[in-house]
């Protein structure tokens, strides 16, 4: 059997596989887009709140928002609160198995190869490239050749195990489910704080519109979310009450740290590069970000038939030259989040309870680019930095 070559395999049919896969055949490169599941965008793994300009960057229509978010309520183990919002739209609550199916037939339509239920589970290095093993539902393997291997496939990344690129950050494991949830509000987010509710992480609902929500929780210390979401209910009963799920999902999030993306004839995108924001857990737009930029280095580097790690290289310093610093600054919060007891989590929603800070939130809030909003809070309130300097004594004010 004759082995086929492309000039690229893209493993992973998400937002930012699909977005690679589109990008390199649009240079006129034959390109082959695998997605491991039988249905492209499920299971579904994903809250789905983004913002505008993550539409933009998806260069996808509004027609899949399905619904838009005024605000949003903070809410510590106390039974206290803080309400954010000015009444203007800043998220969007987004259909994202149409996200995902429209920037599949956008790589389609550009030239790209689909195959569904197919994975890499193996590769190796061979003469001009790789040789890619892939495997199918009933366990049928052979092999493909290929100048340019991307790794797009998750959290759990097979293409990164296999050639060594593994990343060693931080995980979140988390639990998400969809259903009715009576009395609640349908353009507000709400938030679920405390070391003692989710440690390391929280828990949240997002509206979907006609009392439908989505729920979630995680844990960053090795709690079973399941835990985690018994203690969300039997410490706000009252908001929970009614809860009616119609089906729940489970998810590994690889928060964003230092690691390697590039080699001889690989690169990483989205969660299996860890582009992953550290404070939100959120990687549709740093994903999207990081395909279109490992899109342009890929297709320069196949042109040259010079897809070494030096070639390739400019993809992660340009993604670190759009994204760098807030990561870093997302960091350093992550750092400070997890140090935090209950009672921090009383205290500080006080202090962003103060009108200055307030009208701050609500003017610079930005849930793409939470560090900006903090460094400018904590020039407000200096009160903030009595949080952050235990944690974060030897980090500048602010990088």
């Amino acid at each position: 059997m004759v082995e086929v070559q492309y000039d690229a395999v893209v493993a992973g049919a998400g937002p930012a596989g699909s977005t690679v896969a589109g990008g390199l055949a649009q240079g006129g490169f034959r390109v082959l887009l695998l997605e491991e599941h039988r249905d492209v965008g499920r299971p579904l793994h994903c809250s789905g709140l983004v913002t505008p300009r993550t539409l933009e960057e998806a260069g996808v229509a509004e027609e899949i928002v399905l619904n838009r978010v005024r605000g949003a309520d903070i809410f510590a183990p106390s039974g206290r609160s803080l309400s954010l919002g000015d009444g203007d739209s800043r998220a969007l609550v987004i259909d994202r198995v149409a996200l995902d199916r429209a920037l599949v037939a956008r790589a389609q339509e550009r030239g790209a190869e689909l195959e569904m239920g197919v994975k890499v589970v193996a590769a190796e290095r061979a003469v001009g490239g790789l040789r890619v093993t892939l495997q199918d539902r009933s366990q049928r393997q052979w092999t493909v050749g290929t100048r340019l291997l991307v790794g797009a496939d998750g959290a759990h990344s097979r293409v990164a195990r296999a050639l060594g690129m593994a990343g060693a950050g931080e995980r979140i494991c988390g639990l998400g489910g969809e259903g009715v949830l009576p009395g609640v509000e349908e353009d507000r987010v709400r938030v679920y704080v405390g070391k003692s509710l989710a440690p390391g992480w929280f828990a949240w609902t997002i509206p979907l519109g006609g009392g439908r929500v989505r729920l979630g929780v995680g844990s960053g210390n090795g709690l079973k979310p399941i835990e985690c979401l018994r203690r969300l209910f039997a410490t706000h009963p009252e908001q929970f009450r009614g809860w009616k799920a119609s089906f729940w999902t489970g998810g590994t999030i690889p928060l964003w740290s230092q690691r390697r993306i590039v080699q001889d004839n690989v690169m990483l995108v989205g969660d299996a590069a860890g582009q992953v924001k550290p404070t939100s857990g959120g990687g549709i737009y740093p994903g999207l970000v990081g395909a279109r930029l490992a899109a342009q280095v890929g297709r320069e580097a196949l042109a040259r038939d010079e897809v070494t790690e030096d070639s390739l290289s400019a993809y992660p310093r340009a993604w670190q030259q759009e994204l760098g610093q807030e990561f870093r600054r997302g960091s350093d919060l992550r750092r400070v989040y997890v140090s935090l007891e209950d009672r921090d989590f009383d205290r500080l929603l006080g202090i962003f309870g103060h009108s200055a800070l307030l009208r701050a939130a609500n003017r610079y809030g930005d849930i793409d680019f939470p560090g900006r909003l903090f460094h400018r809070l904590v020039r407000l309130a200096p009160a903030l930095w009595w949080f952050v300097r235990g944690p974060l004594r030897y980090v500048p004010l602010w990088r």
